[in-house]
């Protein structure tokens, strides 16, 4: 069995992190067993379940609520790595040349792209995870969840990109390094580098020979899982006009990937706060103009919100969420939150 997978786009602040907790929350209350794991580098997924210290790589059991289970994780790139060699190479050997090379530290750390690629890595993992009925993900804001969706096919081209076959071409052949570096591509980078460098380069990839496909088809498998009709796409924002920019942007990029999104949440709206007579008002003006004020933004709000439901399109499921007295931080506050997320991507206890 494979789990179901729910990822949570959106931008920066608008409570993306709160609101894939929340529905985390709603889908153990309904009896599944879900994970929710945090892709953005920031730490709030535990602050927001009240969870004392940092969550790690693995999955940690945050609460039980009768069968259903809830799940909670952050994201290691560089542990994730480490994970996906050992699972691909061919033996102890192989991986520890891998991980002995000079560049390995500097590459699972900080070269564009692997970030992304290790989250969709890890989150193929809990797909396939079978004490998962769901799994939830809270991703950077929008413009890196993007990257996050490339990574596969970014993967691909780089296996199939010249300079990685110029670079493995050395460790394939059986040439020396000396004798590569007397190429005119090996010159040129030599220059700029150094000798040392382009040694602890071709060593890195000719510690990766044999592996190619295996990458290729892992990452034609993840690509597989972010596209199946069976995962859903939430897009979070708030109602003020720069994040309901942001979440249009969101939407078209996802359409232009052939990916339509499930549900849209708008977080923080501003609450109803009722009505009064007009002899209340006038024995309260400074309420009456705190009242009148409140209510413009309100009607504000529900117009962007209303192009926004209408670029999404009706068959969309919509939910509104009021601005909190303060930040989430218990497993009791996200319960009410959940409230008004019950139902909104399909969940369902499992069978």
């Amino acid at each position: 069995m494979t789990a179901r997978l729910i990822v949570c786009m959106g931008s920066g602040g608008v409570g993306k992190t709160t609101t894939a907790a929340a529905l985390a929350v709603s889908a153990a209350q309904n009896g599944e067993r879900v994970c929710v794991v945090t892709i953005d580098p920031a730490k709030r997924l535990a602050d927001a379940l009240g969870v004392r210290g940092a969550l790690s790589n693995e999955p940690t059991m945050v609460s039980s609520f009768g069968r259903g289970e809830l799940w909670a994780m952050m994201l290691d790139a560089r542990q994730t790595f480490v994970d996906l060699i050992a699972a691909t190479t061919t033996s102890a050997e192989q991986a520890e040349r891998i991980h002995g090379n000079a560049l390995f530290s500097s590459i699972a750390r900080q070269l564009g792209g692997t970030q992304e690629y290790m989250a969709a890595e890890k989150l193929f993992q809990l797909h396939q995870d079978d004490r998962f009925d769901l799994v939830i993900v809270d991703t950077p804001p929008s413009r890196e969840a993007l990257n996050f969706l490339g990574a596969p096919n970014t993967l691909v081209r780089f296996l199939d990109h010249r300079v990685y076959r110029t670079f493995l071409a050395p460790a394939r052949g059986g040439l020396k390094i000396v004798s590569a570096a007397l190429t005119p591509v090996f010159k040129a980078v030599t220059r700029l580098v150094g000798a040392d460098v382009i040694s602890d380069v071709i060593g890195f990839f000719a510690a990766f020979e044999g592996l190619d496909q295996g990458f290729r088809d892992r990452a034609e498998s993840i690509n597989a899982v972010l596209r199946d009709r069976a995962t859903k796409y939430v897009v979070v924002t708030s109602p003020e006009s720069e994040p309901m920019r942001e979440a249009a942007f969101l939407v078209s990029e996802l359409a232009r990937q052939h990916i339509d999104i499930d549900a849209l949440i708008c977080n923080a709206m501003t609450p109803e706060f009722g009505s009064a007579t007009p002899d209340e008002l006038a024995a309260a003006p400074r309420h009456a103009a705190l009242h009148q004020r409140l209510a413009d933004r309100r009607s504000r709000e529900r117009a962007r919100l209303d192009e926004l439901r209408n670029i999404v399109g009706s068959d969309v499921k919509i939910a509104e969420i009021d601005l909190q007295a303060h930040d989430i931080t218990s497993l009791d506050e996200l319960s009410t939150i959940a409230q008004s997320l019950a139902g909104i991507v399909g969940q369902g206890a499992r069978e």
